[in-house]
């Protein structure tokens, strides 16, 4: 019952409009006042508790790299490549929105970054050749769930500490999910492309893709230095978030020379606001779960699942719905330092796979950036587009078929995202 009521005041406070973190805090403490005769400084011991990790500084440094890539010309370069690639292609202006995005996620680790980066630059140009701006702009909010998944990529990290799972193999589990959601969607566009007579445009020169791909190339380097400096042990996941941020300053800054002194000051500002945001919601996480776990909650759900069936798969599956529905509610950040630490216990007691559960989690999760009312990405893309946000939500359904698919690839394919963690030892 106490447990009924922490739960119901935490949404009640949110759907009230205040901040997802400042509920968290709020429902714990009330808890804690009203409930408990406990000292009411466990709040602020729970909250400093849930902030003080050292991996947890790989979130400011993701975003600040992301913030130079954009600003310092690299996703320009990058959108110039993939056009080489897919324009000549049938509704080839709409594969470069997929794969302009899955090249610049494996930079950010952010999914409204990708969408507001790309469609900042894609959307306007899909106008100017005729295509439907609420098409363009579902495409755009779908293709931005990639940033989250290809690593580098912020949820992975977060379900890394908030389950004490390696993240270095959460970031590596993340590509191979990624590419197939990605495969998806670019067979859904290719399919409406054809259907609504969007043409492809010019043809593939060679010569023209090369030198687009040597123009891009420190750009598309970021990856490579990231994740084979992880695995190559130079340095950790965490380092690598640094190692991104300085490298993406220094190709803006002095090999592109389009990130100026006034451009360094505003990133670093938006930067520390928005990590300083997220490790709010982290630090707050921490103090409910401490809430959560007081009431058993983690254990009645696992109890709850291992009656419910003995089979993994069904467990999984049960997991993705309960995911997708809080997906339409919450944010992806909250949503995984809530709900991680709750299910993967009783996922491991189903023989699953740590890493294989952390990557079905992100993709469920990811999806609700594009699912209302809360959909962060079919925001992002409303307010770059200027069209309404239940215009560009009607022609997603397509696309969110596909994402859908995937998850279920996800969840019957462990060795998706298994291989690369496994191969690399």
């Amino acid at each position: 019952m106490n447990s009924a009521l922490i739960i119901g005041l935490f949404f009640v406070l949110m759907m009230a409009g205040i901040p997802v973190a400042v509920s968290l805090g709020l429902a714990a403490l009330a808890y804690i006042v009203f409930i408990t005769s406990i000292d009411p400084i466990l709040v602020v011991q729970q909250t400093i508790n849930g902030a003080d990790k050292f991996t947890l500084l790989a979130i400011p440094f993701f975003i600040m790299a992301g913030g130079f890539m954009e600003q310092g010309g690299i996703s320009n370069r990058i959108v110039h490549f993939a056009k080489s690639l897919f324009s000549p292609l049938p509704g080839g202006l709409a594969l470069v929105v997929i794969g302009a995005s899955m090249i610049f996620a494996s930079m950010t680790g952010a999914g409204a970054a990708t969408a507001a980066a790309i469609g900042s630059i894609m959307l306007p140009a899909m106008r100017r050749e005729g295509y439907d701006e609420d098409f363009g702009g579902a495409l755009q909010a779908t293709a931005g769930i990639f940033g989250p998944l290809i690593p580098p990529s912020i949820l992975m990290v977060l379900y890394g500490v908030a389950t004490d799972t390696s993240v270095g193999d959460m970031l590596l589990a993340g590509v191979a999910p990624g590419l197939t959601l990605g495969l998806l969607v670019a067979a859904v566009t290719v399919i409406v492309c054809a259907r609504r007579g969007y043409r492809g445009e010019g043809r593939l020169v060679l010569s023209e893709t090369v030198s687009a791909f040597f123009h891009a190339f420190f750009a598309l380097l970021t990856p490579v230095i990231i994740l084979g400096g992880i695995y190559t042990g130079i340095f950790t996941a965490t380092e690598a978030a640094a190692v991104a941020a300085l490298y993406a300053l220094v190709a803006g800054a002095f090999i592109y020379r389009e990130l100026t002194a006034a451009k360094m000051l505003a990133i670093a500002y938006r930067s520390i606001k928005l990590a300083a945001g997220i490790l709010f919601i982290v630090a707050a996480t921490q103090a409910f779960g401490w809430v959560l776990t007081r009431e058993q909650i983690p254990q009645k759900l696992a109890e709850f699942f291992s009656n419910l069936s003995g089979e993994p798969v069904v467990f999984l599956l049960a997991a993705c719905v309960l995911l997708l529905i809080a997906g339409c509610f919450l944010d992806a950040v909250p949503a995984i330092m809530i709900f991680a630490p709750i299910l993967a216990p009783s996922a491991i007691r189903y023989g699953i796979n740590a890493v294989h559960f952390g990557v079905v989690m992100v993709v469920a999760l990811c999806i609700g950036l594009i699912t209302p009312p809360v959909g962060m990405n079919l925001f992002v893309v409303s307010s770059l587009s200027g069209r309404p946000v239940h215009a560009i939500v009607r022609k997603s359904l397509p696309f969110l078929a596909a994402v859908l698919i995937g998850l279920l690839f996800v969840v019957f394919v462990p060795a998706l995202s298994l291989f690369l963690p496994e191969a690399l030892g």
